[in-house]
């Protein structure tokens, strides 16, 4: 039967395809040009929206936003792999009609349009959410970390840096030592001593630099920097220790869709739960709004502030345990019973205890006499008196484990909600979950584009695109 023959690269047409017919009715380039058509490009901010009247033309910024909509989708995000696809790509010369930007103008684009590419993610946002892919009804919020551009060679740390110094001014010595002993040797043709003294002097030079730079770092009140990009931070992973940024996310429960995302330089969640909630309050445009996160969200002061704001949060307590000693365990803060209206705690042994002092935002109670005499203190501390702490915001603390314990499926929920986009982020759209892009801007405008790309998958997905395609035009 032999195989299935292709076409003779000699073999002429008479009707040669045109490159409409080439592209289904509902391909992908075709959903990118009905949504980059209603944009208003020079309300979104972007540079050269409206075409110079002398001098050489220069490209529509629709078709730049056009080309990088579709890489981003595609999980090309090099500005010279994009040139190549305007020569080769079939659908690329469909959207943006044979035009073949060179690299250099498609990088400045990208460089050039931070906020305009921001501005856009949140027009779509709001297009889903008019169409009604976005029901507001729950809210899941995450973080996690993309690794930085910069390599961790070239971290710095004021702890790195002492360790250095020290590891340095014992090299001097042992140098120094050396040349000490070849004097007092006759015999001191075994040591080369311009070798030694300039190796001495090496050392010496970068002992100065160290401490420069230290100097500087404490000037400027910082305890960690990067060469090359000082905006990264050495935070923690599940690879390990990495230079990064903490990329926060609000996804809908309805459909899986981002609502709000921002990348940040914390390399903590737990003040992250406020302004995430409020952001996603305020794209919603609702009074009150229910948002889920895990324990790395756990705060007090921001459990009351989203309280104070109508959003009602379920997230896990993450709170420090006492210590309950080698052997015989210590009453837990739970046996004391707290008296709201005179604001003291009354222990096991029907003592009471009354506040001693402020300290931060913890409010620190003790008896006012000795413990020395009561039976239970062998169960209740080592210290000649017992101390119980109690949060300012204790009371927010208790409503959160108040409505943890009567909703524990919230964090099943969180996690089929929010997990999920961060997957595609790093593996679909991102590739390697990591930044091509230097400093914050540039990780911001990345971000802009893969959570628009992956919002636009999400809105294909769910509707189809004809039908996306129908609600667009």
């Amino acid at each position: 039967m032999g195989y299935i023959k292709g076409e003779g690269r000699q073999q002429s047409s008479l009707f040669p395809p045109t490159l409409e017919e080439l592209v289904p009715e509902d391909h992908l380039v075709r959903v990118i040009e009905a949504y980059v058509a209603r944009l208003d490009l020079q309300a979104l901010g972007f540079s050269k929206a409206e075409p110079l009247k002398t001098g050489r033309p220069g490209y529509d910024p629709a078709d730049l936003l056009k080309l990088y909509l579709y890489g981003y989708f595609q999980r090309i995000r090099s500005s010279r792999r994009l040139e190549a696809e305007c020569q080769r790509n079939v659908e690329v010369m469909w959207l943006l009609g044979r035009l073949a930007p060179d690299f250099k103008t498609i990088a400045d684009f990208r460089k050039d349009n931070s906020a305009a590419f921001q501005a856009t993610c949140r027009t779509f946002v709001q297009f889903c959410r008019q169409v009604g892919l976005i029901s507001g009804q729950l809210v899941a919020i995450d973080g996690s970390k993309f690794q930085a551009v910069a390599s961790q060679r070239k971290h710095l740390s004021l702890t790195k840096l002492k360790r250095q110094q020290a590891k340095l001014e014992a090299q001097i010595s042992r140098y120094l030592a050396e040349l000490d002993e070849a004097d007092r040797s006759e015999a001191t043709e075994g040591v080369d001593r311009s070798a030694v003294k300039a190796a001495l002097q090496h050392l010496k030079s970068r002992h100065a630099d160290n401490l420069t730079a230290q100097a500087l770092m404490e000037v400027q009140g910082l305890d960690q920097f990067v060469m090359g990009e000082d905006e990264a931070r050495m935070m923690r992973t599940h690879q390990g220790a990495r230079v990064a940024y903490n990329v926060q996310s609000a996804v809908d429960g309805e459909h899986g869709l981002i609502l709000h995302h921002a990348v940040t330089q914390d390399g903590c969640d737990n003040q992250q739960l406020e302004p995430m909630a409020k952001a996603a309050q305020a794209i919603l445009e609702q009074e009150e709004l229910t948002v889920t996160a895990d324990a790395g969200y756990s705060n007090g002061e921001q459990f009351q502030a989203c309280d104070d704001a109508g959003i009602t949060a379920y997230v896990p307590e993450n709170r420090g345990i006492n210590n309950k000693g080698d052997d015989t365990p210590l009453f837990d803060r739970s046996a004391f019973t707290y008296d709201a209206k005179n604001d003291q705690y009354q222990c096991p042994a029907s003592q009471w205890l009354t506040l001693k002092q402020v300290s931060g935002l913890q409010r620190i109670y003790a008896r006012q006499g000795d413990c020395e005499g009561c039976p239970l203190k062998s169960r209740c501390t080592k210290a000649k008196r017992r101390y119980v702490t109690r949060h300012v915001h204790e009371a927010a603390f208790e409503r959160m484990h108040q409505r943890m314990q009567a909703h524990p499926e919230m964090m099943v929920r969180r996690r089929s909600i929010v997990e999920h986009p961060f997957g595609n982020l790093k593996q679909w759209i991102l590739g390697n979950g990591r930044f091509l892009l230097r400093q914050l801007r540039g990780a911001r405008t990345e971000m802009a584009l893969a959570v628009n790309a992956y919002n636009l998958k999400r809105a294909i997905n769910v509707l189809g695109a004809r039908r996306l395609i129908e609600l667009l035009g």
